[in-house]
């Protein structure tokens, strides 16, 4: 019954979720010409709408389960869409590529400008709509001021990490010190921003909230490593720090060391599956992922969350087909294993880094 439960509160989250963007097209046509605005297509299916936007509509899910009123969840929607787009058009600069949010009519090659097009638009989109709470009389001046100033505090650790690898990294560090000094980052408290507007807002909720920012803070990371096993030989090329790299360098058979050996020498950005040359470490960087991610789901859980352990485990799956690592679903854990993972005490080594979350519970 819980599973049912939370698919009829998803798919109602997605809904939201639709109304979220819809303000955010309102803002768009508010800001910017229309000349500079592309007709928009018809909206996706509700299956793949879902698939593409599943972190926000977790988020929003995640809010109503906490009690938080409808209109004070849609307003932390538009947030999260803002930073979102402000993270998403970061990205597209720093990696060379173009992924979008905003319908904008332009030169299809004027990727670049496109993507800070983006930053400018959803910075001028969030402070709208922080400052429009306080003209709506959901917070005061002073809260609005103190929001606008905390999530930008709060971006700013990430941005930095991002820093630290954009010149290339020059030794692959211990899995440890990435979950501690790069994955806590651009991973954790990344998918923690979510929270840093209720967490200063709902007071009344707010160790329930905290409670279930640690959750999404432990699923943050678990991505992050998995998006480690789909980037492998990206990261190599590009001489950024990668957890399965780090694995099969400080915890991998001498087989394994050897094959990596030729290909960090080669860092051609592709090899062979990864499953197939480095099984050991393959597997327990799984085990870890996925320790991890039932760990954030048993957290939001204790929050009020719906969400049982079997129902949390059949969502992860789904998060390592929406990764494009399905094909490493065959080491995933059998069900006696992720409750033994869970009772123990030890889902992983991602837990470590939880200390340095943005709020404690």
């Amino acid at each position: 019954m819980q599973s049912i439960r939370f698919l009829r509160n998803f798919l109602l989250a997605a809904r939201e979720h639709r109304g979220v963007e819809e303000t955010v097209f309102a803002l768009l046509e508010e800001f910017l010409d229309g000349r500079y605005i592309r007709e928009r297509g018809r909206p996706a299916r509700m299956a793949r709408y879902a698939q593409k936007n599943f972190f926000s509509i977790l988020f929003l899910s995640v809010y109503k389960a906490l009690g938080i009123p409808r209109e004070r969840r849609m307003m932390y929607g538009v947030i999260n869409h803002c930073l979102r787009g402000l993270v998403t058009g970061t990205d597209n600069l720093l990696d060379n590529e173009y992924k979008e949010l905003l319908p904008l009519k332009l030169p299809e090659e004027a990727v670049r400008f496109k993507s800070v097009m983006h930053i400018l638009l959803f910075d001028r989109f969030l402070g709208r709509v922080v400052s429009g709470m306080a003209e709506d009389g959901v917070i005061d001046r002073q809260l609005a001021g103190r929001v606008q100033v905390e999530l930008f505090r709060a971006m700013v650790p990430i941005g930095a990490e991002e820093a630290q690898e954009e010149g290339g990294v020059r030794e692959i560090i211990s899995p440890a010190a990435i979950l501690d000094s790069v994955h806590m980052y651009k991973g954790g408290r990344l998918l923690c921003l979510s929270f840093v507007a209720p967490l200063l807002i709902e007071q009344e909720n707010r160790a329930r909230i905290a409670l279930a920012e640690q959750g999404i803070f432990s699923i943050g990371m678990a991505l992050q490593v998995i998006d480690d096993l789909t980037d492998f030989y990206e990261d190599m090329r590009d001489s950024r720090h990668n957890y399965l790299v780090s694995v099969i360098q400080y915890e991998g058979t001498e087989q394994e060391r050897q094959i990596l050996a030729g290909a960090l020498a080669a860092r051609s950005g592709s090899g062979p599956a990864i499953e197939e040359a480095y099984p050991g470490s393959v597997g327990l960087v799984m085990e870890r992922a996925i320790g991890e991610a039932l760990q954030g789901f048993r957290l939001l859980a204790e929050a009020g969350y719906w969400l049982e352990q079997q129902s949390a485990a059949l969502l992860i799956r789904q998060l390592f087909r929406l990764r494009g690592v399905q094909r490493l679903l065959p080491f995933f854990p059998a069900e006696k294993d992720i409750h033994q993972t869970l009772t123990s005490g030890n889902p992983g080594q991602c837990s470590a880094a939880q200390q340095f979350c943005q709020c404690p519970a």
